[in-house]
């Protein structure tokens, strides 16, 4: 297929999938069947009245700078686009946010108040988590009686809990910073009708805090896969443009306030310095290989599905790495990331406990009661939504290239080995039966490193200016009409 031929059948799939998803033509796409027990991405039942400007003005500065990158040259270019890309990237959510009736941060605050959806913040205000340290103590036994109440809490670490629990900690002995935070909101202070402690003043301003965090650290994640998309080989420019077409995939930008967003960036942080370790010295390179792993430790105190995201990303770069006959160093990795998972240890933590504990209830409750074979056909399906349709056919078309051409007994390039070994990585994770439905927030964190396999080209110095401007033109209207027509909270 031709660079002509291949951007023709991005802008085909993508009218299909306006098409069919702008009138629900297609119901499959969100899913095969409602929760409980199968899962499907629910219609709006509320129609977005806010304004649609400032969604599309930011989306059009975001497009303007991936056309300007032809004109950029060098580091500095690839600082500018990526510097105008997490600006744009941190409003654009906001102003999808802003189409719902509430505006664009009081909605945020009701998402993070949204026990259903969420739960951390709501643990983190109940009395189990008012004293951090007893709370890690306790967490093996307390996560069975989150089980009905607050099942997203019950299925991970602590860490989620504890993030909600220090910003509260921050806003009651900063009263000038709660109040300045419900002012931007638009939150009054009170809740009259709601006297419950949660929609106190200091809680109110942590949930807004919370979910802007999420955000930052959603939105920082195009750094990463840039220097990752620069470890492969591509140039300056080239990784810049794939870093800021993060802040347009589907799933980064509509699941604000999820820590799946959250997630993205300690994976991707993992990832891109296992692969500066790889290509460093032995001095620089040993430093690098603990970044990884520090950053990998984080990413398990968020998630217990973390492993599995590291492991995809760790192998896509280790890959690379044997194709260019470079030694891995992934040792100290490993042993940092072990080591930062076990510190809330020395606080009594019980960390394998409460992983088998949480394994078990997630499996209760969101994997034994889905079919298998059924998620085997509508995982990739939700993944490539969220992935954004052009850019998953990108990564199944240069995966089947790389294929052929291993087939045919050619050496692969560090790039090609890169796509094939995240690819097989992925296969298992889809086999491996664990996630049945919501791949499109589950899996968020390994989009950072399917992204760059699907779009980095070294040898090609691609992806160019045209091919990025064209991503962006089509990712943007996908972003827009999910928006305004599925619902994710």
């Amino acid at each position: 297929m031709t660079s002509h031929r291949e951007r023709l059948l991005w802008i085909v799939a993508t009218a299909a999938f306006l098409l069919a998803a702008a009138g629900d033509r297609m119901p499959l796409l969100r899913g095969p069947a409602p929760y409980p027990p199968e899962w499907q991405w629910p219609l709006r039942d509320v129609p977005a009245s806010g304004p649609l400007w400032p969604a599309l003005t930011v989306a059009a500065v975001l497009v303007g700078l991936l056309a300007l990158s032809a004109r950029m040259a060098g580091e500095g270019g690839r600082r500018i686009l990526l510097w105008g890309a997490t600006v744009a990237g941190i409003a654009f959510p906001l102003g999808l946010a802003a189409l719902e009736p509430d505006g664009a941060l009081p909605t945020l605050f009701g998402r993070v108040a949204y026990r259903t959806a969420t739960s951390y913040y709501t643990v983190a205000l109940a009395p189990e988590a008012a004293d951090p340290v007893e709370f890690l103590r306790r967490h093996d036994e307390l996560l069975p009686t989150f089980r009905k109440g607050a099942k997203h809490a019950a299925t991970h670490p602590p860490g989620p809990v504890l993030v909600y629990r220090g910003l509260l900690a921050l806003c009651d002995h900063a009263p000038g910073l709660t109040r300045a935070v419900l002012r931007v909101a638009g939150l009054p202070e009170t809740n009259p009708r709601r006297p419950r402690p949660e929609y106190a003043t200091a809680a109110r301003a942590a949930g807004v805090l919370g979910g802007l965090l999420i955000l930052v650290a959603c939105v920082l994640t195009a750094w990463p896969v840039a220097a990752l998309a620069a470890d492969l080989g591509c140039g300056p420019l080239p990784s810049a443009r794939i870093g800021a077409l993060w802040v347009l995939l589907p799933g980064p930008v509509l699941m604000l306030p999820q820590f799946d967003q959250a997630l993205a960036l300690p994976v991707a942080l993992s990832a891109a310095a296992l692969a500066r370790a790889v290509r460093a010295g032995r001095g620089s390179g040993t430093g690098w290989a603990a970044a990884s792993g520090v950053a990998g430790g984080v990413a398990l105190g968020l998630s217990y599905g973390a492993p599995a995201f590291l492991a995809l990303g760790g192998l896509a770069v280790l890959a690379a790495a044997w194709a260019r006959g470079v030694p891995p160093r992934a040792a100290l990795a490993f042993g940092t990331c072990a080591a930062v998972f076990a510190l809330p240890a020395l606080a009594g933590h019980h960390p394998i406990a409460s992983a088998i504990e949480a394994l078990r209830i997630h499996r209760e409750f969101f994997t034994l009661p889905r079919a298998y074979a059924l998620w085997l056909l509508f995982d990739p399906l939700d993944l490539a939504v969220f992935l954004g349709l052009p850019v998953a056919l990108s990564l199944v078309w240069a995966t089947a290239r790389a294929a052929r051409r291993l087939a045919a007994r050619a050496r692969p390039t560090a790039e090609e080995a890169f796509r094939l070994a995240a690819m097989a990585a992925l296969a298992a994770l889809l086999l491996s039966g664990q996630t049945r439905g919501e791949v499109g927030r589950i899996w968020i964190p390994v989009m950072p490193v399917l992204l760059v396999a699907a779009l980095a080209r070294p040898a090609e110095e691609r992806p160019g200016a045209a091919d990025a401007l064209l991503l962006a033109v089509l990712l943007v209207p996908i972003d827009l009409v999910l928006a305004l027509v599925w619902r994710f909270f």
